[in-house]
């Protein structure tokens, strides 16, 4: 039976990596084209892009392993049984509880890169693309200035103008700006300057040395003037909002499991390996095919299955996270009737006509 097993696990892992690469690049492509589209509008910059597409990885990869497994368990079993191959297995002493102890020992690889992602590495992937994205909203704009030319900010309201620019050093020389404030007007020039990010407030400032700022309304002599050695100018637009507590960023201990949203996050980290394990052996009862059927038969009925076991679980979160489901209750009522009915649907299609 070593012999079977080894042949069995040997199509599944190449079937599965074939088509976890295809959903891969799939998934991700398209989500690099949206960052290239955001970087083209000044969202992001060019050199950002790939780091905030590699922190995205273990997002996709965490939902995408599942999914690839089903597919190539559905596949997998299917042509054995499309191709009697199966009976040749059956005739050799494959029972179903052999053949269980098969697919968990292949499966469990996956379940366990998909609980170690869930629980720690995509919280941390998460907070750490947070933080370069925000971290753009100053950088965006500082590479966005060029020496010696005025750009338009915050639609037209604020002007800035740089004549010497030290991108390495994130120095501007001989700064000016001028931005409207109402009806009036205000203008500050400095000897240099450096666009920074409040670490409390997220808010981007242009902290300015050595300058003198001028506000009034234009034709109006009542000017006030002002010389500084120091200014702090906030340059966020007006409907900045500050960053609120992200639970799905938060560590796995550091999740307030008291709180609705809390609990939901926990629960739904938990859930992901159970996703993966249960929907392996659901496919494991689905892939058997009536003669005749063709290989790819029990591929709509597994997809069907997945698909509704996710949804099942996002609703249920949903529901908790909103207070409507008691935190304690969790996730697990779905998991119960996903254990059964992969349970039915093994003892259905392997026990004896």
């Amino acid at each position: 039976m070593s012999v079977a097993f080894r042949y069995i696990a040997k199509e599944l892992l190449a079937v599965f990596v074939m088509v976890f690469a295809l959903l891969l690049v799939v998934g991700l492509g398209g989500r690099l084209i949206g960052f290239l589209q955001q970087a083209a509008t000044g969202r992001f910059t060019a050199d950002a892009v790939w780091l905030l597409l590699g922190l995205r990885v273990p997002e996709f990869v965490q939902l995408t392993a599942p999914f690839a497994l089903t597919l190539a368990l559905l596949l997998t079993f299917g042509r054995l049984h499309a191709e009697r191959e199966f009976v040749v297995l059956t005739g050799g002493g494959a029972n179903p509880a052999r053949l269980v102890l098969w697919v968990l020992a292949a499966t469990a690889p996956v379940v366990a890169l998909v609980g170690w992602l869930s629980l720690a590495v995509t919280p941390a992937a998460r907070a750490a693309y947070a933080e370069v994205s925000l971290d753009q909203l100053s950088a965006v704009e500082f590479d966005a200035i060029k020496a010696g030319v005025f750009h338009s900010f915050s639609g037209g309201k604020r002007v800035t103008y740089a004549a010497e620019v030290d991108a390495d050093a994130g120095i501007l020389r001989d700064v000016f700006m001028g931005e409207r404030e109402g009806a009036k007007h205000v203008t500050v020039w400095a000897k240099n300057g450096a666009i920074r990010r409040d670490p409390n407030t997220g808010e981007r400032m242009l902290v300015l040395h050595d300058g003198a700022r001028h506000e009034g309304e234009p034709g109006d002599h009542a000017y006030t003037s002002m010389r500084f050695s120091r200014m702090d100018q906030r340059v966020e637009p007006e409907e900045f909002v500050r960053p609120t507590v992200d639970e799905r960023a938060l560590p796995t201990n550091a999740l307030e499991i008291t709180a609705p949203r809390g609990a939901a996050e926990l629960h739904w980290r938990i859930a992901l390996p159970f996703l993966t394990l249960l929907t392996a052996l659901a496919a494991l009862g689905v892939a058997r095919v009536r003669p005749r059927s063709g290989r790819f038969a029990p591929v709509l009925p597994g997809v069907v299955l997945f698909i509704g076991y996710y949804l099942a679980l996002v609703l249920l979160k949903n529901a908790i996270a909103g207070g409507f489901v008691p935190a304690a209750l969790g996730l697990w009522p779905v998991h119960i009737i996903a254990a059964a009915l992969a349970w039915w649907l093994v003892r259905r299609s392997y026990s004896p006509a």
